[in-house]
């Protein structure tokens, strides 16, 4: 890579990457993509699988040509109740994908799930706290992955607080996404200094 060439990042994952309810130049991508040292594209889409994703990694991350690719994904997989071990396997194919095409993968952990206070009803509550718990599992699980895997992470689940999501406690709001997109660009100094 030429030094004048930007690193290229393309980002993959559902609306946490993508933005829920955010203008697309304020979510964390976008940020990222503001400063000089990156080139990022936000190749996110609200509601997206890991199978989705892994679906669509050549169109929306090989062709783009990247040097990394930020892959974040599994919450929708949750909420549909897929076990742990098939979004690791979808997560862990990607990575194969993106390396087989000589781009680094590096593993996005997701942003943590801040329960709501009960209001539509028992049942409604009790699935959320159901993927509030499963949310926490998956995190752990996909850390070890990434650690066992000898795969770079940017933990999105630390620094974030109640305050910083919309009102449903999933979607990061503005604000989240200022605070992840300085976790991303704190991340990342390190991940691509030593690469």
């Amino acid at each position: 890579m030429d030094v004048m060439d930007k690193v290229k990042i393309v980002c993959i994952g559902d609306s946490l990457t993508e933005g829920y309810q955010i203008p697309a130049g304020s979510c964390w991508p976008s940020l990222l993509n503001q400063e000089s040292a990156y080139e990022v594209v936000n190749s996110g889409i609200c509601g997206d699988t890991t199978c989705g994703m892994l679906a669509r990694f050549h169109e929306m991350v090989i062709l783009h040509k990247p040097n990394y690719v930020i892959i974040m994904g599994g919450t929708n997989d949750i909420w549909f109740n897929t076990p742990d071990q098939q979004i690791i396997g979808n997560i862990l194919a990607m990575t194969r994908l993106a390396r087989h095409y000589k781009i680094q993968s590096i593993i996005g952990i997701p942003t943590p799930y801040y329960l709501p206070e009960p209001g539509e009803g028992k049942h409604f509550f009790m699935n959320l706290k159901g993927m509030y718990l499963r949310l926490g599992e998956y995190i752990q699980t996909l850390k070890q992955f990434a650690l066992d895997d000898n795969q770079p992470i940017i933990d999105f689940s630390l620094h974030m607080n109640a305050g910083l999501f919309l009102e449903d406690g999933l979607h990061p709001n503005k604000e989240g996404h200022q605070k992840m997109a300085e976790v991303a660009k704190n991340s990342l100094f390190p991940i691509l200094s030593i690469s």
